[in-house]
Order: structure tokens, then C-alpha cells, then sequence
């Protein structure tokens, strides 16, 4: 199989002959052609010339006497032949002398160049010249007949009017003409080649151009097939090939994140699981070994861990189904203020115990929306019992539900309802904002493992969001506390089927 740049080099071969040879060949015609025409021209002036020097020679003479020698002397080459007929129609002069005095009409002569002498025709004159056609032809005047004119052995053809010694295909020319369009041919076909070859090493450096890129993506996509995610093309061009390049980076880039991200997500899998295993397996141990009674103390601790398993299995179920766009939502028509009424009342206990105010602002005449009740049961508890883990004692925790309208912020784009959940904690750090709806994502100590949470809290509220069709974001600042905010579209256009593929964008 050949290469692509064999490929190219043949095809360019094959257009750099095709276009020189029809440019050679179209050249040759008409370089032929025009050269026959300025031929033909030529030689009909010369004829009219003639005729001129016939008509001062009977003004002289005021007969034809003597006019065979000095018809002689106006010959161009011995191989033309000038004949001059009278008024009567008798041949009075051949530089041929075969048919002097012979009848111009027993000879096929009609028409011929007129010579005149003081405005008053005196004869004809038939110049036979080598030139058009093949052998001598007859040069005609104004009214000459147009064809072939034979008669006893004469090679003549008769070109009349317009059609004088035009030329063109077959047209014979003398040694120095046939010369001079041999060199002119010559010089063509020197240029067409000079220009074929230059035109084939420009096309070669082209198609190296045009193959090199192609056969580094070529290099860096078996680089990525084999598991080398970091080569990235250096392919610097403003072309297809340097946008396909960068494509080819990008893609790279993501593969490599993602892998990145895989990595770290099967990591801290592990690790999550380890952790409720490793009590669970060390407190049967000390069961079996004597150490530990089978006490009311020690199977709660199990059944705390095989609790936490069972949310965490729970919780990444849910994110795979949601992240694949397989999370199916039954949706009905839900007053959102007073499903979120219910959730802070069953908070309160425990911001209680934490001496955490928890306290909702939301106007009247708030609309119902449809929405899946149990997800969205699952965004608020998952919000609430982040902002309560966060927020110091003495500290105050606000839910708020107001309608939005379209552009009302960046990240509302359509009538919406706009749910905040605010908190008094230590807040987030503005390099930690972007990565803060990750899977396993904390930030620092404070949000530790021995708080209780699964790393999953935020990742299935943004997903669960998504599914809804609404966005998630959060204000924070360092030392005043956080707001996490979500969007519901007012309007559902596909209620009760399954969602879209979200936004997998932080």
C-alpha cells in the first residue's frame, strides 16, 4: 500500500504533465497559426506589391511589351510563379512561359488581382507563391474565386478574399519559416519542462509539508493508544492540519484527566471502603479473639459502619446513573417551600445540638414546580447537613426561595426558582471554589472523614440539579460562610421521562 505521500506526489505529478503538455500543445497551435497568418499576410502584400509595380510598368509603357523580363525580376522564389493576363483575357506574361499567350479561360484562371492604371482596369495578375496547402497555391484578390484550380499539370489553389493564405493545420512553409517554428517549439517545450520541474520539486516540498503533521498525529495517537497521555503535538499552523492538532491536544488533555480523575476515584473508593471494612472486620475480630463482648456497644459501631457502606454504595449509584443520564425522575407538582419547610424541621435536632439557628425566608405566592419529590428531598439534606457540619456554635444557617427571571444572574437562563442555602462557617477558599462539587473533594481538615460524610454530598446535588434540568453554584468567603444556590426551571418540557445527559462541566 502506498503512502499518503506517494499519494499526493503522483497526483501532483500527474496534474504538473497534464497541465504543462495541454499548455505546450496549445501553445504550438497557436503559435502555428498566428505565424501563418502573419505568413499569409506577408505574402498577400507582396502580391499587391506586384500588382503595383505591374500597373507603373504599363503607365511607362502604355503596352505589355517587355513585360516577361521584368516579371521575371519581380519573382520572390524560384519556386513561385507570376502569370498577368490582359483586357482581351490573353496571357501576356509567365514566369513559367508555359502558357504565354494561351487563353486565361482554357487554364481554369478567373478573377485574379485587378492592375489598374489611371483608375481604368489594364489586366490580371495570378500569383502562384509557396505557402498554404501543398505545393504553390494561387493568392487571390478582392473578387477572386475561392478552390482549387487545375489545369495541365499545375499544383494550384486559389484562396480568394478573406481566405488569402490564411493557414493553420497542414499549411506548408519554406525551410527558414519551418526553422524559425522549429525553434519556437523548441523553446517551448525547454520552458514547459523547466516549469514541470519546478512546479514537481514545489509540489514535493508541498506534500512533506502537508505528510509531516499528518504522520506526527499518526505518532501521537499510537503514543496514546499504548498509554502515553502525556505526548501532546507541537504542530505550529493556522491551517486545517494545525486546528485538527490542536483538537488532537485537547483530546489528549481530557483522556488524560480523565484518566487522572478515574485514578483518584478508584483511590478514594478504596479508601472509603477500607475505612468502614477495617472497623467493621477489627471490632468481629476482637469479638472472636475475647477481647470485645458481643455487647449493645459494639454491634451498634457495626451497624453504624455497614450503615455508612450501604450510603456510600447508595450515593455512587446514584451519581453513575446521574452522570450517564440514566437517573430516572418522577416528577409532580411540589410547593417547594413547604417541602423545604419539612426538611429544616427535621435539621433542627441536630443544629440544635450544635446551638445552630436555622430560620427560612421565602415571599408569598411562590409557584409549584414539578420536580421529583425524593431527589430533590435528597439535594436539600444533603446541603443541610453540609452547612450544619460547617457552622460553628452560635452560628445561623438561612434557606431562602425566591422566583428569578431570566439572566437574573449568569447562571439562570430561564424563569426559574432560585433555592439558597447560607451558613456563618469558615467558608471556602477561592482556589478550592472550582473543584468544590468533585467526587471525594474536601477541603482540608474541616471537612475530614471523621465528620461522617461520604465526599459524594455536593457531586450528587450538582448532578441531581442537572438532571432537573437547573444549575448549582456557590459564594463563599474565607471566615463569613458559604451560600450554595440551585436553579429549577419553572417550566418542565419533559416531565416524567428520563432527563438530558448533563453538563459534566464543574
Amino acid at each position: 500500500m502506498f503512502s499518503l505521500r506517494w499519494k499526493l506526489g503522483t497526483a501532483l505529478l500527474l496534474v504538473v504533465l497534464v497541465s504543462v503538455g495541454l499548455t505546450a500543445y496549445l501553445a504550438n497551435l497557436s503559435t502555428g497559426r498566428e505565424f501563418s497568418k502573419y505568413v499569409g499576410q506577408g505574402t498577400m502584400m507582396y502580391a499587391h506589391e506586384v500588382a503595383d509595380s505591374l500597373s507603373q510598368y504599363h503607365a511607362r509603357n502604355h503596352s505589355w511589351d517587355g513585360i516577361q523580363n521584368f516579371l521575371a525580376g519581380l519573382l520572390r522564389s524560384n519556386k513561385d510563379r507570376l502569370i498577368v493576363v490582359d483586357n482581351s483575357g490573353i496571357i501576356v506574361g509567365d514566369t513559367d512561359k508555359s502558357w504565354l499567350g494561351q487563353k486565361a479561360a482554357d487554364n481554369g484562371l478567373s478573377g485574379g488581382i485587378s492592375i489598374a492604371s489611371s483608375g481604368q482596369n489594364i489586366g490580371s495578375l495570378f500569383p502562384f507563391v509557396y505557402g498554404p496547402g501543398s505545393g504553390r497555391g494561387m493568392m487571390g484578390g478582392r473578387g477572386m474565386m475561392g478552390g482549387m484550380m487545375g489545369g495541365r499539370g499545375m499544383m494550384g489553389g486559389m484562396m480568394g478574399g478573406r481566405g488569402m493564405m490564411g493557414g493553420g493545420p497542414g499549411m506548408m512553409f519554406n525551410n527558414a519559416q519551418q526553422d524559425f517554428l522549429k525553434r519556437i517549439n523548441n523553446s517551448l517545450l525547454i520552458v514547459g519542462l523547466i516549469a514541470a520541474g519546478v512546479a514537481l520539486l514545489l509540489g514535493l516540498m508541498l506534500t512533506r509539508q502537508i505528510t509531516r503533521p499528518i504522520r506526527a498525529l499518526t505518532a501521537g495517537a499510537g503514543n496514546i493508544a499504548r498509554g502515553d497521555l502525556s505526548y501532546r503535538t507541537n504542530i505550529k499552523s493556522s491551517d486545517e492540519i494545525g486546528e485538527l492538532s490542536q483538537t488532537f491536544n485537547s483530546m489528549a488533555s481530557s483522556l488524560d484527566k480523565a484518566e487522572q480523575s478515574r485514578q483518584r476515584l478508584t483511590a478514594d473508593i478504596a479508601h472509603e471502603l477500607r475505612t468502614p471494612l477495617t472497623i467493621i472486620e477489627g471490632t468481629v475480630d476482637a469479638m472472636l479473639d475475647g477481647i470485645f463482648e458481643p455487647d449493645r456497644e459494639h454491634l451498634t459501631s457495626i451497624k453504624e459502619q455497614t450503615a455508612l457502606l450501604t450510603r456510600l454504595v447508595n450515593d455512587m449509584r446514584d451519581l453513575s446513573l446521574a452522570e450517564t443520564g440514566h437517573l430516572e425522575l418522577e416528577r409532580t407538582s411540589t410547593n417547594i417551600v413547604d417541602m423545604l419547610r419539612r426538611k429544616l424541621s427535621q435539621a433542627e435536632m441536630k443544629a440544635c445540638e450544635k446551638q445552630v439557628q436555622i430560620r427560612l425566608v421565602a415571599p408569598d405566592g411562590i409557584p409549584e414546580i414539578d420536580v421529583d419529590q425524593n431527589r430533590i428531598d435528597q439535594i436539600f439534606s444533603n446541603l443541610l447537613s453540609n452547612a450544619i457540619r460547617h457552622t460553628p456554635a452560635g452560628g445561623s444557617i438561612t434557606a431562602s426561595v425566591v422566583r428569578a427571571e431570566a439572566g437574573t444572574a449568569p447562571q439562570i437562563a430561564k424563569p426559574s426558582l432560585v433555592i439558597s442555602i447560607a451558613d456563618t462557617g469558615e467558608g471556602i477558599s477561592a482556589g478550592s471554589l472550582p473543584n468544590i462539587f468533585e467526587r471525594f473533594y474536601r477541603v482540608g481538615d474541616s471537612r475530614a472523614r471523621s465528620e461522617g460524610g461520604t465526599g459524594l454530598g455536593l457531586a450528587i446535588v450538582k448532578q441531581m440539579v442537572q438532571a432537573h434540568g437547573g444549575t448549582v453554584w456557590v459564594d463563599s468567603e474565607l471566615g463569613k460562610g458559604s451560600t450554595f444556590s440551585i436553579s429549577l426551571p419553572l417550566v418542565q418540557s419533559n416531565a416524567g421521562s428520563l432527563p438530558l445527559p448533563p453538563d459534566r462541566s464543574s
